[in-house]
């Protein structure tokens, strides 16, 4: 059984990086979805992707990882069009034999199980724009079994309206 902690948009918040590892010292991976907004040594040792707003950071465009057997695939998501990402990211995930994706762009928590494939979007840490407190995700593997619990992450100054 392995855990993953995964963040997206984060957008510069970088404290975040270490209270969540202390949060879950035992996590296999800290995986980041992109929109950090900051350099690699402020990301607290997550691997992360490039989204649109790091511009300025050399991070991949995505990263295919093997974590208990399970191919994972971790990517921003802003390449492809809203209304069409999920039917896209299906698509890229079968092109590369993945059974996770892992995406951000949203800032919307969304869990989606389709043709064998578990899509997970975080939301953001920054902001989600459902109005709903800021979001990351905690994911099991278990022999080949994915679980992901939705986390809140309860920022002092955020209340349930954010607008």
């Amino acid at each position: 059984m392995k855990q993953i902690l995964v963040l997206s948009d984060t957008h510069g918040r970088n404290s975040v990086h270490q209270e969540l590892r202390k949060l879950y010292p035992n996590a296999e991976a800290y995986l980041h979805c992109g929109d950090s907004e900051s350099p690699a040594s402020e990301l607290d040792g997550f691997v992360s992707v490039k989204g649109n707003n790091d511009m300025y950071y050399d991070y991949p465009a995505q990263i295919i990882l093997d974590l208990d057997g399970v191919r994972i695939l971790l990517i921003h998501g802003h390449q492809y069009p809203m209304y069409h990402m999920v039917e896209r990211l299906i698509q890229k995930a079968k092109e590369e034999e993945c059974q996770l994706v892992l995406y951000g762009h949203s800032h919307v928590f969304k869990v989606t199980r389709e043709e064998g494939i578990t899509l997970v979007n975080p939301g953001s840490i920054h902001h989600n724009r459902d109005a709903s407190l800021p979001t990351y995700a905690l994911i099991t593997l278990n022999k080949g079994e994915i679980t992901v619990e939705r986390k809140e992450y309860p920022w002092p100054e955020k209340k349930r309206k954010w607008f």
